[in-house]
């Protein structure tokens, strides 16, 4: 599956539709945003037009029944919304959730106590720290949404499996750094041993059920929301990372069939060299091959072979399709 969410003209400089050497219409190539017409001619493209949700949409509906009848009518919508860009004909039956961060996690503990600075006194042997472990709560984001998808899943899907498959959801990146960087059983220590990150145990049974988890791979910054990409230490680590959370509290190996959910989502420019970096990181003209080289390695092929998006990849599109097309549409 590769999904475009970009630009009319990025979208088009990727695919090259009407000439020769066009990407296929062969059921695996999706657009967003309300490309009507601006990849194949006239309404041909509608099955491959995704609907979408802004995940502060799902904060809002509050209730898994809410939630869930909110997914299921995205589904079977036809005029395909996705805020804030308008609406476009589709009849894919997908849709992404846009996006899922902190606010469907699980605070971490106040650590500004005694009992979490592990000491009483300056002088005074440290104490372990207490055991904590994360409780997901009705009325949580995270929970509820777990709750929703149960409902979902339940509910066969006219095309064949279930409403949650037809869910996909993007994983804000402070949520795939935070699982990422995070040690311990539930991938929210930092290196002292006390809990500093939040936790995501209410969210990871809504992940398992859907579709489709896609990663952000990288960081936004400032005012702009600048997007730089992950950098190589980052790339190696956090997606088996977070196939370990997504797979149970503790897990010592990913499960395959999840890893066959979990996809990457790209931006253009080159990752920041950390140490480790494969050799095609040193040529900064080509930072599509660099992110290329990063998703083939042995931790991450897995993921890639599952498919990839971009969003928005301006003055790298020529890279990012010869890419793709090696990878997914060569045969």
């Amino acid at each position: 599956m590769v999904v475009l969410y970009g630009t009319p003209s990025t979208n088009r400089k990727i695919v090259k539709p009407r000439t020769t050497t066009a990407l296929p219409i062969n059921g695996r190539l999706f657009v967003q945003e309300p490309n009507v017409g601006h990849l194949f001619a006239g309404d041909r493209d509608r099955p491959y037009r995704l609907s979408g949700v802004p995940g502060s949409r799902l904060v809002e509906a509050g209730t898994a029944d809410r939630i869930a009848a909110l997914l299921r009518r995205r589904v079977e919508e036809l005029d395909c919304p996705f805020p804030p860009y308008g609406r476009a004909g589709c009849r894919s039956g997908l849709v992404f959730v846009d996006e899922l961060d902190a606010r469907f996690s699980e605070r971490s503990p106040d650590l500004n106590t005694p009992a979490w600075r592990g000491r009483t006194s300056r002088n005074q042997k440290k104490r372990p720290f207490p055991t904590y472990i994360p409780r997901p709560l009705p009325g949580q984001p995270g929970y509820e949404l777990t709750v929703a998808m149960g409902l979902l899943a339940a509910i066969p899907f006219p095309g064949g499996g279930n409403y949650a498959e037809r869910v996909h959801f993007y994983i804000n990146p402070g949520v795939v750094s935070s699982i990422g960087v995070g040690r311990g059983k539930y991938h929210n220590r930092g290196r002292d041993g006390r809990p500093h990150f939040r936790t995501y145990e209410g969210l990871r049974g809504a992940l398992q059920q859907s579709g489709g988890v896609w990663l952000e791979m990288y960081h936004v910054t400032g005012a702009r929301r600048t997007r730089t990409p992950f950098n190589t230490r980052e790339w190696s680590n956090y997606p088996k990372r977070f196939t370990l959370y997504l797979t149970a509290p503790g897990a010592g190996a990913a499960d395959p069939r999840l890893v066959a959910k979990v996809r990457f989502m790209m931006t253009r420019g080159a990752p920041p060299l950390r140490s480790g970096a494969p050799r095609p990181c040193r040529n900064s003209a080509r930072p599509q091959s660099c992110q290329f080289a990063l998703a083939t390695l042995p931790q991450n092929a897995p993921i890639l072979a599952n498919g990839i998006g971009q969003y928005r990849m301006e003055g790298n599109e020529a890279e990012w399709r010869g890419h793709v097309r090696r990878l997914f549409f060569s045969s």
